[in-house]
């Protein structure tokens, strides 16, 4: 007999046919035969009042609207005809916004992490090297990732509130010879943006490829992922894409699908490029299963899709630029400083502000959130206690929302204007 479910109470089991969900037997066990020694009693969970503010961190962003919607979608089953249409829809979209006519496109089931760890195991193998070129906050858990799965790491590193030249890489390359170069396109721990073009020729020169996280700038900022020679993108969906967490979108090369397809080491499990390919049908001849990716995650994603390709590559991108643009002048006007001293390495969706001698970056993000409803961001690693991390990406990505920024900002340093304490 299949089992639908099973319930117990006082001593009684009820079993239930999975078909029509009817009882067919009910067989008393005494409680003495049965294990029901619990150590841990029931909770009390409770819903608490909450009031969601605008979401200006480094992310995760506001969410669209129709994002929402999708999101409560009807769940799918991973083998049925409309989860396969919603897969071969995202990867057409990825296609997009990658900006690649690669076939090996899709998305990972996790967060950005899970995306870094996937692209970075499945291209270099233990007992290779991998340069990571070192600014940030994200370039140091790429090391961390590496480290881990016994990859030969070397770093070289910047000032983190600067960016690499192409000389400076270009002589490192020449150096090591490594299998690949891990770099961060756009860093929110620091709000700094690095110039990709030309890059992916140099890597390619030495026999080098090109590993670019765009966690927090695809969508965002440009990025032509095959005229730049890109070997393996990552990104994910809370920051520019303006969606939920939990889903990492990737794409491959040809060239890095080589590497996959001939490589002779194995990847982890759940990370292996090779079986999510099949899984992904990213060749038009397989459906195999692999794992139960969540349908809620995945209508998520293709609605961010569908929002970037409604409003093109170009008109987002110059949607963030503007926005930019007009806080940054209404910054000027007040006491902060920019971190990140030269204006085109500015990051579009990530500020990144020092604040006037005496105020601390805890409290003004504690402040902002109670009297404003803003949710900002300190520093994270090498930038805590440093700098603030403000958002303007996704569907915030408003010069209406730069002004409410600005004016809560503006606020905010008057209200904490602690210089009679110093005088």
């Amino acid at each position: 007999m299949r089992i639908f479910n099973s319930a117990y109470a006082h001593g009684v089991l009820t079993v239930y046919h999975c078909e029509r969900h009817t009882s067919l037997a009910t067989v008393s066990i005494p409680p003495s035969k049965m294990s029901l020694n619990f150590v841990v009693p029931p909770p009390k969970i409770e819903d608490r009042e909450y009031v969601k503010p605008y979401l200006c961190g480094s992310g995760p962003a506001d969410i669209w609207p129709s994002v929402y919607e999708a999101y409560a979608r009807k769940v799918t089953t991973p083998m049925c005809e409309e989860h396969f249409h919603v897969l071969d829809d995202i990867r057409s979209g990825l296609q997009y916004v990658f900006q690649t006519k690669s076939k090996l496109v899709l998305a990972i089931s996790g967060a950005g992490h899970a995306a870094m760890e996937a692209v970075i195991t499945n291209l270099v193998a233990p007992g290779e090297t991998l340069l990571v070129a070192c600014r940030g906050m994200w370039d140091e858990r790429a090391i961390e990732v590496a480290k881990r799965f016994g990859i030969n790491v070397e770093v070289t590193r910047t000032p983190l509130h600067s960016t690499f030249s192409h000389e400076h890489l270009e002589n490192e390359l020449k150096r090591l010879r490594p299998t690949a170069l891990c770099i961060t396109h756009g860093d929110s721990s620091t709000g700094n943006v690095q110039k990709m073009q030309g890059l992916g020729d140099i890597c390619h020169k030495y026999g080098t490829l090109l590993i670019v996280d765009t966690v927090v700038s695809l969508g965002g900022v440009p990025f032509l992922t095959d005229e730049w020679g890109i070997d393996g993108v990552f990104a994910s969906t809370q920051k520019a894409l303006s969606g939920p967490a939990g889903i990492s979108p990737v794409a491959f090369s040809a060239r890095a699908e080589e590497k996959i397809n001939n490589r002779k080491h194995e990847p982890p499990f759940y990370f292996d490029i090779k079986m999510l390919a099949k899984q992904w049908n990213c060749y038009g001849n397989t459906r195999l299963y692999h794992h139960t990716m969540s349908p809620p995650l995945l209508h998520a994603l293709r609605a961010c899709i569908k929002e970037l390709v409604s409003q093109t590559l170009e008109k987002s991108w110059a949607r963030h630029a503007t926005t930019l643009a007009h806080f940054h002048k209404r910054l000027q006007e007040m006491s902060v400083t920019f971190y990140v001293p030269i204006p085109e390495e500015r990051l579009p969706t990530v500020t990144t502000l020092v604040l006037p001698e005496g105020y601390d970056y805890t409290e003004f993000c504690d402040y902002m959130r109670a009297k404003h409803n803003i949710l900002i961001y300190g520093g994270v690693g090498p930038t805590a206690g440093k700098i603030l991390r403000i958002g303007t990406m996704g569907m915030n990505a408003t010069i209406e929302m730069a002004d409410i920024l600005a004016d809560a900002i503006s606020d905010t340093l008057k209200a904490l204007n602690k210089s009679q304490h110093y005088s």
